[in-house]
């Protein structure tokens, strides 16, 4: 269905996985970084990449940058040379999204080279994006409002809501990964930009769930018919909690834990994704556990036709074959 790398299975029947990570680097000496250099010029030669490289001199920004693309269309990204009030030019940093990197050797090569001729102290995941995917239609879930930034982008029948900034910790999406991928089933994602230093209990986790059920039968309890028209809607998704009174948002609370699943995570499961991260710090010393990997050599050549095949391809159309 899709392509995961080292996907965790929750016992919610939720798939974990890290879709994004940003790690940065201190190579050990400016011969290293010309080895970089080097490293990356023979990317294409060595495998069937394409390399993308461009200059920036914006305070903050990387000045060398390099997309090497896949022939599957996927890529990565590094930047060499870090522009502030003194270039520092030993900084490195790395941006993959492990579902679609971690199996190609072409990037594994230039991941082992890094964490080879780095610094191990200045060595740091500084964020990546934990995927949390639900087999459900995106129509069920629910993305709450809190004191985040909250958007929500329209296109065509899909739906996408964010709440935070784009690129900080504390980001969320909530959105239909079936549509994205082109899927044949219902896929739901909620992804989360995460500091690997936070501790557990301090994750910027957002309220979100998705509803089992929205046939609301309730002859065993007791509500009025004000609060049965409150918790239909809120089930069909106008409004949420918050905007109630503390008496009634509690009981609507306590009447929509038996409609739907909240979307969250065991500190067991995050334990999980922590190892799943620094494994990529600790390659090739340690393996990946990869499984398949695709080499990123060019496609085997096709057979020559046989010489025949070829002569009657260019004889005109009213010749008459033996």
């Amino acid at each position: 269905m899709f392509d995961y790398h080292q996907p965790i299975h929750t016992s919610e029947r939720f798939t974990l996985s890290i879709d994004k990570m940003v790690i940065d680097y201190r190579l050990s000496d400016l011969n290293t970084v010309t080895a970089l250099g080097q490293l990356l010029d023979m990317l294409p030669i060595r495998f069937a990449v394409s390399t993308k490289h461009w200059e920036s001199y914006k305070i903050g920004s990387f000045r060398e940058n390099f997309t090497i693309t896949f022939q599957n269309n996927d890529s990565f990204w590094i930047g060499v040379i870090l522009n502030c009030s003194t270039t520092e030019y030993s900084r490195v940093r790395l941006e993959i999204n492990p579902n679609k990197c971690a199996s190609h050797n072409s990037f594994l090569s230039v991941l082992g080279f890094l964490n080879q001729h780095s610094r191990p102290m200045h060595t740091a995941i500084k964020r990546f994006d934990l995927a949390v995917d639900i087999a459900v239609e995106r129509e069920s879930a629910r993305l709450i409002k809190d004191g985040r930034v909250y958007s929500a982008r329209k296109h065509g029948k899909e739906w996408t809501e964010y709440l935070g900034q784009t690129s900080h910790i504390g980001r969320v999406k909530l959105y239909n990964k079936a549509a994205e991928a082109k899927l044949p089933i219902p896929l739901t994602r909620l992804e989360v930009t995460l500091d690997p230093a936070t501790p557990f209990d301090k994750l910027p986790w957002p309220k979100a769930y998705y509803i089992r059920s929205q046939q609301v039968s309730m002859a065993e309890v007791n509500i009025t018919d004000t609060e049965r028209y409150i918790l239909s809607a809120l089930l069909a998704g106008h409004g949420n909690t918050k905007d109630l009174c503390r008496k009634t948002r509690e009981k609507m609370e306590r009447l929509l834990n038996q409609y739907v699943q909240y979307i969250t995570i065991s500190k067991t499961d995050y334990d999980l994704v922590q190892a799943h991260l620094r494994a990529f710090l600790a390659y090739p010393a340690n393996d990946l556990d990869l499984g398949r990997l695709d080499s990123d050599q060019p496609p085997t050549p096709r057979p020559p036709l046989p010489a025949w095949v070829d002569e009657a391809a260019h004889l005109p159309s009213d010749a008459v074959l033996p």
